[in-house]
C-alpha cells in the first residue's frame, strides 16, 4: 500500500492536496504524457497538447464513474477534444502517435455505449494517424544494413494489432453486404468515365518517362465505355501540376460538372485499374445502391476496412456534389492522400465531430449523410495482393466490376504482369456478349 501511494504521487502530484491548480488535477500529470509521447515539441504545440491531454484524462475520469450518463458526459468530451485536434492539424501532425491512441480511447467509449458506427469512424480516423507515425518512423530507421536488435524493427506492435482488431471486427459486422446486382430501369443517365494517367520521372518510385501503365489502361477503359455508350475522358495534363495525379482527382470531376456537355454522373477510375466486369453497366451499379433518376445518393464510394478507396468513384451532378467536391479540394487532411481528404469531407458532411457536442449529438449512433453510399468492393474496387491481404480487404475474383492495383505498383514485375493478365482476361470478356 505505502509503494502504491508514492508511485501515486510521483505519477500525478497534482492530484493530492497540495496541487497548485485544484481546478485542473491532471494538468502537471498531461504534461508529463505529453514530453514522454512528444518529445521536442516547440512551446505553443506543448501547450496546446497539454490541455488537450489534460482535458482527455477529465474525460476518462467520467469514463469510469459507474454512472451511465456520466459515460456519455465522457464520449462527448472526447468528441470535443477531437475536434478541436482536427481543426489543428498541424499542431495534430506534430504528434500522430498521441492522436491515434486518443481516437482509439473515444472509440472504445463509443463501443461500450452501443456506438458500433461511430466507434469504426473513429477508429478509421485515428488510423490514418497511426499510418502517419508509422512512416515517420520507418523513414527514420537507420540504414539497413546496419545491424539492429530485431525490437527496434518493430513499430508499436500492441497498438498495431489492437487498431486491426478493432477495425476487422467492426468492419466484418457493419460492411456492406454484397448485393444482387438490380437492372436500371427507365431512362438511362448520361454517364462520363474520366481517368488520369499522368507518370512524371521521379527516382523514388523508378517511374521513368515511358510509363507501360496507360498502354494498358486507357485501352481497357475506352473499350467499356464504348460498349455501354459513356463518353470516355482521359486527363494527361494536371489541373494542380505541381502535385501527385491524385490530388486532382476532384477537380477534374468538378470541371466536368461545370462544362457545357456536362454528365448527369461521372465515374472516376485510376489508371491502375481496370474493367473486368464488361457486361454490367453503370447504370446497374446505380440502381443496385439506390440510386433512381432523381433521388438516391450523389456520391458512391468502395468501403474497406480501413475506410474507403477512391480509386473508384461515382458522383452525382448536384449543389451537393460541387459543394463536397470543394471542400474535398481544399481539405489539409491529406495523410493518405485523397482518401483521408474525401473521408474526412463525408464524416463533416455529417456533423461526425461537431464543435459543440451535446448530450442529443450522441444520443443516438452515428450514421453517414444520406447523400453518401458505400459500395461493395466486388462491385467498384476490388484489390489484388499484397494489399488484399495487408488490409483485411475484398480481394478480386472474376467476376467482380473492376480490378485495381492498389499497393501494387507496376514497377513490381509480378504487379505488372498481372496487370498484363488482367487485360487479356478483360479483352476475351469483351469478345463473349
Amino acid at each position: 500500500m505505502a509503494f502504491f501511494l508514492w508511485l501515486l504521487s510521483c505519477l500525478v502530484p497534482a492530484l493530492g492536496q497540495d496541487a497548485p491548480d485544484e481546478a485542473r488535477p491532471f494538468r502537471l500529470v498531461a504534461q508529463q504524457v505529453v514530453e514522454e509521447e512528444c518529445p521536442a515539441l516547440a512551446l505553443p504545440a506543448l501547450n496546446f497538447w497539454m490541455q488537450l491531454q489534460d482535458h482527455f484524462f477529465e474525460a476518462q475520469y467520467q469514463y469510469f464513474s459507474p454512472e451511465r450518463e456520466r459515460k456519455f458526459i465522457a464520449l462527448i468530451s472526447g468528441i470535443e477534444c477531437l475536434n478541436m485536434l482536427m481543426r489543428n492539424l498541424d499542431t495534430a501532425y506534430l504528434c500522430p502517435l498521441l492522436a491515434a491512441k486518443q481516437f482509439k480511447m473515444v472509440a472504445e467509449w463509443a463501443s461500450a455505449l452501443s456506438h458500433p458506427w461511430r466507434a469504426r469512424c473513429l477508429l478509421q480516423l485515428g488510423n490514418i494517424f497511426k499510418i502517419q507515425a508509422m512512416s515517420r518512423w520507418y523513414n527514420q530507421l537507420p540504414d539497413a544494413a546496419q545491424s539492429q536488435p530485431a525490437a527496434s524493427k518493430r513499430f508499436e506492435t500492441r497498438l498495431q494489432v489492437e487498431y486491426t482488431i478493432a477495425v476487422t471486427q467492426l468492419h466484418g459486422s457493419l460492411q456492406t453486404p454484397l448485393r444482387p446486382l438490380v437492372r436500371w430501369q427507365g431512362t438511362s443517365p448520361k454517364i462520363q468515365v474520366h481517368s488520369i494517367c499522368h507518370y512524371r520521372p521521379d527516382p523514388t518510385s523508378r517511374t521513368g518517362r515511358d510509363c507501360p501503365l496507360p498502354d494498358l489502361s486507357v485501352p481497357n477503359h475506352r473499350a467499356y465505355s464504348e460498349r455501354h455508350g459513356f463518353k470516355y475522358v482521359l486527363h494527361t495534363e494536371l489541373p494542380l501540376p505541381d502535385r501527385e495525379a491524385h490530388y486532382s482527382k476532384m477537380l477534374v470531376i468538378h470541371q466536368a460538372f461545370l462544362s457545357a456537355d456536362s454528365p448527369d454522373w461521372v465515374f472516376f477510375i485510376d489508371c491502375d485499374a481496370f474493367f473486368t466486369d464488361l457486361k454490367t453497366s453503370l447504370t446497374d451499379i446505380l440502381a443496385t445502391y439506390g440510386v433512381s433518376e432523381s433521388d438516391g445518393p450523389h456520391f458512391l464510394v468502395a468501403e474497406d476496412p480501413g475506410g474507403i478507396n477512391t480509386g473508384t468513384l461515382l458522383v452525382r451532378r448536384s449543389d451537393w456534389s460541387l459543394q463536397f467536391l470543394e471542400r474535398v479540394a481544399s481539405s489539409r487532411f491529406s495523410v493518405a492522400w485523397d482518401q483521408s481528404m474525401f473521408f474526412w469531407e463525408i464524416l463533416s458532411t455529417g456533423e461526425f465531430l461537431p464543435k459543440v457536442p451535446d448530450r442529443n449529438s450522441v444520443a443516438s449512433d452515428y450514421s453517414l449523410p444520406p447523400e453518401v453510399a458505400l459500395v461493395h468492393q466486388a462491385h467498384l474496387n476490388a484489390f489484388v495482393p499484397p494489399a488484399s491481404n495487408d488490409w483485411s480487404a475484398h480481394e478480386w475474383r472474376p467476376g467482380d466490376f473492376v480490378r485495381h492495383f492498389a499497393g501494387c505498383p507496376w514497377q513490381e514485375a509480378h504487379c505488372l504482369g498481372l496487370m498484363r493478365e488482367t487485360v487479356a482476361f478483360a479483352e476475351t470478356q469483351a469478345g463473349s456478349k
